[in-house]
Parts: C-alpha cells; sequence; structure tokens
C-alpha cells in the first residue's frame, strides 16, 4: 500500500501504452506520497497486464475509454485526487522517475515561497534532465521559473481552483505552457526547488547539417532536437492558438517563443523527407487553429505524418544531454 507522511499530496501519472518500468517509479514513491493515480489514456487491452500490476502495488488506475490527449488524461486523476481530499497534486509522465525524496523537497520550495511573500503557482525541479527551469532568482534566494515541464510538477489545489486545470483540448504540446502563462496572467509564479533533478529522456538528438552551421556563423549546439514527425501538427496548430489567448497579456514572452519555434520548423521543414508532407502537416495545423478545430488529429494528418523521415543521422537518444532545438 502507499502511505505517506505528506497526507495531502496525490501523485497523477498520465499514461499510453505503459511499459513495465512503470512500475518500479510507483514503487519508489511509497512512504512518500498519499497515493498514486495513474490514468491510462485509452491503451486497450494491451496494457491490462502492467495495469493490472500497477494496482496490485496499492495505486489506483483510471481508464479513459479512448486516446483523448495528456491534459485530459491528468485532469481526470486531477479530479480523482481532489475527491480524495488532496491539498496538493504532483504531475509525472510514464517516463519520469522522481527520486522519493524531492517530494518533500518540492513541497518545502512551495512553503518557502509563500512564507516570503510570493504567491507561488507550482513547483517544479530546479533541473529537468540536464535543462535548468530557473529563469531568475529573487534577492531573497527564490529560483523562480518559466518553460516549466509538468512532469514533475508540484501543484496545490488552490492553483486549479484560481486558474483552472490543463486545457484538454490542446491533446499535446504547449499544455504545461498555457497552464504556466495562465497562471503567470493570474498574478502567480512558478519557483524551483534547489537541487532537485528530474531525470528524463528529452528524444532524440539529429546532426545539424553543414548549411545550417553556416548560416548561424557555427553558433548554437552541434545537435538539432526533432520531435516525432506527427507532433508537429500539435506544436504549430497550439503555438497559433496559445497566441492568439496571450499576445496582448503576455506580449514578450509570446514574441520570444514564437520567433524560436518559428526557426525551429523551418529548420525542420528542411530536414523532413518527402519535405511536401511536413508543409501538408504545417498546413493542416494552420487551417485547424484557424477553425478553431482541436483535440486530436484527424486520422488523415495522422496518416501523412507517418511518411516523414528525418534527413540527417541520429546522433544519439537524449537522456540527460541538454540540445537546444533549432
Amino acid at each position: 500500500m502507499i502511505g505517506s507522511p505528506h497526507a495531502g499530496i496525490h501523485v497523477v501519472i498520465s499514461a499510453f501504452r505503459p511499459e513495465p518500468e512503470l512500475l518500479a517509479g510507483i514503487r519508489e514513491l511509497e512512504g512518500h506520497v498519499a497515493s498514486v493515480i495513474v490514468v491510462d489514456d485509452g491503451s486497450g487491452s494491451s496494457a491490462d497486464a502492467v495495469l493490472g500490476a500497477i494496482e496490485a502495488a496499492g495505486a489506483t488506475v483510471v481508464r479513459l475509454p479512448e486516446n483523448a490527449g495528456i491534459g485530459a488524461a491528468l485532469n481526470a486523476g486531477i479530479e480523482h485526487a481532489r475527491s480524495l481530499g488532496a491539498g496538493h497534486v504532483l504531475t509525472l509522465d510514464q517516463d519520469s522517475r522522481l527520486p522519493a525524496a524531492s517530494v518533500a523537497e518540492l513541497l518545502a520550495a512551495l512553503e518557502r515561497a509563500t512564507a516570503r511573500g510570493h504567491a507561488p503557482a507550482f513547483a517544479v525541479p530546479e533541473m529537468f534532465a540536464s535543462v535548468s527551469q530557473v529563469a531568475s532568482r529573487h534577492e531573497d534566494g527564490t529560483l523562480f521559473t518559466r518553460h516549466s515541464i509538468q512532469s514533475g510538477m508540484l501543484v496545490p489545489m488552490s492553483t486549479f481552483d484560481r486558474v483552472g486545470t490543463l486545457r484538454a483540448d490542446l491533446f499535446i504540446d504547449l499544455v504545461d505552457t498555457e497552464f504556466e502563462l495562465r497562471c503567470t496572467t493570474a498574478g502567480l509564479v512558478g519557483v524551483a526547488a534547489r537541487g532537485v533533478r528530474l531525470p528524463h529522456s528529452l528524444g532524440a538528438a539529429y546532426e545539424r547539417p553543414a548549411w545550417l552551421r553556416i548560416v548561424t556563423f557555427g553558433l548554437g549546439p552541434k545537435d538539432v532536437t526533432l520531435s516525432t514527425p506527427f507532433r508537429y501538427y500539435y506544436r504549430v496548430r497550439n503555438r497559433i492558438v496559445v497566441n492568439r489567448e496571450f499576445r496582448r497579456t503576455q506580449r514578450a514572452w509570446i514574441a520570444r517563443d514564437t520567433l524560436v519555434e518559428v526557426l525551429h520548423f523551418i529548420v525542420a521543414a528542411t530536414l523532413a523527407r518527402p519535405r511536401r508532407a511536413l508543409w501538408r502537416l504545417y498546413r493542416a495545423a494552420i487551417a485547424d487553429a484557424r477553425a478553431r478545430r482541436m483535440g486530436r488529429a484527424a486520422d488523415p494528418v495522422l496518416e501523412g505524418a507517418s511518411t516523414i523521415r528525418w534527413a540527417t543521422p541520429r546522433v544519439r537518444r537524449l537522456d540527460d544531454a541538454a540540445v537546444a532545438e533549432g
């Protein structure tokens, strides 16, 4: 059974076709949190064995009937935690392994920030893999964040009460960004727990082509991080949607992020094979954003994405290597 000295903290893990390794991560949290809630995002019967083992280990499993996206999955878990009287929710991805002792450090970061007169929306590890989540340091020592990743995010229920839960219709990509922007607009701040690190896989690094190194005068990383092709539909569509929502209240933030992402989209388009398939994906994303068609991408869009490959050698999987995009 999972019991905890932190009786008000409930962990919510989103899962899609989870691997058996998820069980080990859940067992590590035993004794440190009140409960672990695993929300299966429409995996179907193929996940029965793993989910059964998770339930046998004392965690709660909530099964969604169809693949609804990470926002919907986490929201289902948050609402279940609310029904159990949760004071805080700690959200994790299925491939994240947060050291159990870090739970107390995240809670302490929230409490210190509040005691110092700040209004924290959430606390996250200082390091996500090898990437710092710290944007600035207050003179009192509080670490403020920007571009926080939802995996490893400890959120008081009062934050959800104030700004709402995650935006489910984004499906995937920018779900945490939109939530953080909403918190910031409401006058809340994200804080980081000093010294806490969440090991995580960042994806795959690909060799930066020679022409790209030349036009950037040799600046920037030697590798480029490319998402799985279908993710570019969501990245483009959701960027337009998020920009539309926050372009007036968070102008500088939106302008900087948009520039970085547009440059990355151009790089991805030059490396895609066939290129026209990725351009079609972009056009579909733009059209759906304009028409406010949200949720899961249409099957023809996903089928087109499945034909795309990257015309550059993959260097390695990025587990704890920080590689900038673009």
